[in-house]
């Protein structure tokens, strides 16, 4: 609402970036360390985005996820997904001062379909942990092309990475097209 009121200019674009530069960030922030697991507080994290894109002029009666797609954004969802692999990838070869034995078990099998990297997940005995960051990220994680995963620096790995379909890991994706209606 204070984007609406203290921009002049009806120009979805400039508004739009106005909504990345401002908002976003504080949506985004810590990600890998805080995302929400439930539907409910996906939905409630999602609805941010959601009302200031119906907002925007001539986007009112359009979809949730057609109006991303016409403004060319991601959903937060999809977002969040995308820090937690990158986050993975800066801890695997050491990008980031952290141990990867923290986080991480690597897969000892020699044989694997895809990339050598293959992480295993954790078990876990307390029904919270299941949805820290160790634990939810292994799945997509495992099913990135070797390609991707073998990328030499964090700039090729982001670039590629734009180009994998991740609707399949992403929670409640059908709650969000009705949500949007």
């Amino acid at each position: 609402g204070l984007i609406k009121r203290c921009f002049v200019t009806k120009d979805a674009y400039t508004l739009v970036k106005a909504f990345c530069i401002y908002v976003r960030p504080l949506l985004e922030y810590c990600t890998p360390v805080w995302s929400p697991s439930s539907i409910a507080d996906i939905m409630l994290v999602e609805r941010v985005q959601r009302r200031f894109t119906k907002r925007l002029p001539g986007l009112h009666n359009i979809p949730y996820l057609e109006r991303l797609h016409i403004l060319g954004l991601n959903s937060l969802q999809h977002r969040r997904l995308i820090y937690d692999l990158t986050m993975c990838y800066k801890i695997l070869p050491g990008l980031v001062d952290l141990e990867i034995t923290h986080f991480f078990t690597l897969s000892n099998s020699t044989i694997t379909r895809g990339h050598s990297l293959k992480l295993v997940t954790n078990h876990v005995r307390v029904n919270c942990r299941k949805h820290f960051f160790a634990n939810r990220v292994v799945v997509a994680w495992n099913a990135l092309p070797a390609s991707l995963v073998e990328a030499c620096s964090l700039g090729v790995f982001k670039s590629k990475l734009k180009a994998v379909d991740l609707k399949a890991y992403m929670v409640g994706r059908d709650n969000l097209a009705e949500a949007s209606n």
